[in-house]
């Protein structure tokens, strides 16, 4: 899965799950930031968002995808700050080969 789709697939479920919980509606990006300061998502919404996303990517994949786990967590830098982040940690989450 190349870059841009990664960050179609993200940004299209991060918005779906905004449209659901009923947040103000802004156009999601690759620049787009999930969580923190000025992020779209709560602790909760970023949970959900991330359980979603590894669904669909297993799906795809034919493969249990990972993207909350100790790796993502113990980073300098979050792999949740923005879209494009997310998209580059999926992609080597799925270079990396996982379980099969």
């Amino acid at each position: 899965m190349d870059a841009k789709a990664l960050e179609d697939l993200i940004s299209e479920t991060v918005r779906v799950y905004c449209v659901t919980m009923r947040s103000a509606e802004a156009p999601i990006g690759p620049d787009t930031p999930l969580f923190g300061a000025g992020g779209v998502l709560d602790s909760i919404g970023l949970v959900s968002v991330i359980v979603e996303i590894e669904q669909k990517l297993s799906d795809i994949e034919g493969r249990e995808i990972s993207l909350m786990n100790d790796r993502a967590l113990s980073q300098a830098r979050s792999p949740f700050r923005t879209v494009r982040c997310l998209a580059d940690y999926a992609r080597a989450q799925i270079a990396d080969g996982g379980p099969r």
